[in-house]
């Protein structure tokens, strides 16, 4: 039962009486019940002043106690994901949880400090969002939209911010691409992967928040250089396969490892990024056939079952394309490649380089997956004579001097001639964003 001052006083005409002189009493009855706390109920007011009085001189506040500290729970080691999560539990899932009680001082009506133990939340203006970046300039562009070097207005650190319009990614049909692709990057963190920090969206863009690499990607790399030596391209190869190890042990298939997917940062090594594509391992993959048509296996081409053998014959094309200049494969669409692939087996033979080398990728690039270096798993590619004395360590902690530099490209104005200007969105999609059931299509794209 809810009593307000209404209730209480008589009704009457407001000119039969003077509301100043009214006089009437609360009985403690009422006042138990009334939990309005309305700011003009006067019953409220009334156990909120006798409240205080009784807590002025009873709250003991102990600075050792555990209450008082900031507890941080450390995250837990990434396991291979269970195909049974959501999409919505993913926003709660591979972060540091912070659960943070501070003691804070209050002064009541009467002038006296008293402590007490709250518990503490962020701020509203502490919420991610495209007020929280100065945008600098554009450094890439994507299928979906733009990428920004920005800086993060509150500690002026620099990030890569990817812009992803929505009515594209309707247009191109794309939507479970973007959703999968931040829900596995807020799983995983590594140094040879482009991770994510943020991720927020308005009512026209999706917005991911990226590792900043400022060397360019290896496609500009490879047209200007044409070739790499033997050296480089082991180098290359195994930042490319560490990358690889972690997915393939947390059960993802990358499905589309290509130079345009590798960045350099400014010291030399290489990273993987864009896992729009990428995808849990499972039993049937036949009809799932995703990736560039250059550097998509066989079994992919042929829309076979596939597994964790399709990113190494990726590899073995990049490595192909690094030494020779050219891919094994070469036609305008993929049922030129495909009809290539099925008519022969390539092999690369050339004096210039090592027989291991060349044994390498030849065996990367057998049609036949079984066959295929690396069908028992990812530790043959690292047991392989051309590998097996590379000195894994130093290279996963970055010790290890890169036989390429790159430099930092990203304002270099032939790199910035190759980013061609973005198409309009087609207006049948922008309608659409009106509708509250196509926005529901992002629901949980965000990640704090």
């Amino acid at each position: 039962m809810n009593v307000s001052l209404k209730d209480i006083i008589p009704n009457k005409n407001p000119s039969q009486f003077n509301l100043n002189k009214i006089r009437f009493k609360i009985s403690k009855k009422v006042e138990s019940y009334c939990q309005c706390n309305q700011r003009n109920c006067l019953i409220c007011a009334r156990k909120r002043s006798s409240s205080m009085l009784s807590m002025k001189n009873s709250i003991v506040y102990d600075e050792n106690s555990p209450v008082s500290k900031c507890t941080v729970e450390q995250p837990k080691p990434i396991q291979p994901f269970n195909r049974s999560i959501s999409r919505q539990q993913s926003n709660y899932m591979g972060r540091v949880s912070v659960n943070v009680s501070a003691s804070t001082n209050s002064t009541n009506n009467y002038g006296r400090t008293r402590k007490t133990s709250v518990e503490s939340s962020p701020p509203k203006d502490n919420i991610i969002g495209k007020h929280s970046f100065k945008y600098l300039y554009v450094i890439g562009k994507g299928g979906f939209g733009k990428v920004w070097r920005v800086e993060m207005k509150a500690n002026k650190q620099e990030f890569a911010l990817k812009e992803m319009i929505k009515a594209k990614i309707i247009s191109k049909r794309s939507v479970n691409s973007v959703m999968n692709e931040k829900y596995l990057l807020e799983h995983l963190k590594h140094p040879f992967l482009v991770n994510m920090h943020y991720a927020y969206q308005d009512r026209e863009n999706l917005f991911l928040v990226l590792d900043l690499l400022r060397g360019g990607d290896l496609r500009y790399h490879i047209g200007r250089q044409k070739r790499f030596t033997e050296e480089q391209t082991k180098f290359f190869v195994c930042c490319i396969l560490l990358s690889l190890q972690y997915l393939h042990q947390n059960g993802i298939i990358h499905r589309d490892i290509k130079p345009e997917n590798l960045v350099f940062d400014k010291d030399g090594y290489l990273r993987l990024t864009d896992l729009g594509v990428a995808r849990l391992n499972k039993d049937s993959s036949a009809s799932d056939t995703s990736g560039t048509p250059g550097y998509m296996a066989p079994e992919v081409m042929c829309r076979m079952d596939h597994s964790f053998p399709v990113d190494y014959y990726a590899v073995g094309v990049i490595a192909f394309e690094l030494l020779l200049g050219k891919r094994p494969y070469n036609g305008r669409n993929r049922q030129e490649i495909r009809e290539q692939i099925l008519a022969k087996q390539v092999q690369m033979r050339d004096d210039k380089y090592s027989g291991k080398v060349q044994d390498f990728i030849n065996r990367l690039l057998i049609r036949k997956p079984q066959q295929r270096l690396g069908a028992q798993g990812i530790h043959e590619l690292f047991e392989h004579p051309w590998l097996s004395n590379y000195n894994w360590g130093k290279l996963l902690n970055k010790e290890i001097q890169a036989p390429y530099i790159p430099g930092n490209i990203d304002g270099n104005f032939d790199y910035q001639s190759q980013i061609s200007a973005d198409s309009e969105p087609q207006e049948e999609a922008s309608t659409l964003l009106r509708r509250k059931s196509v926005q529901c299509l992002f629901e949980g794209y965000k990640y704090f």
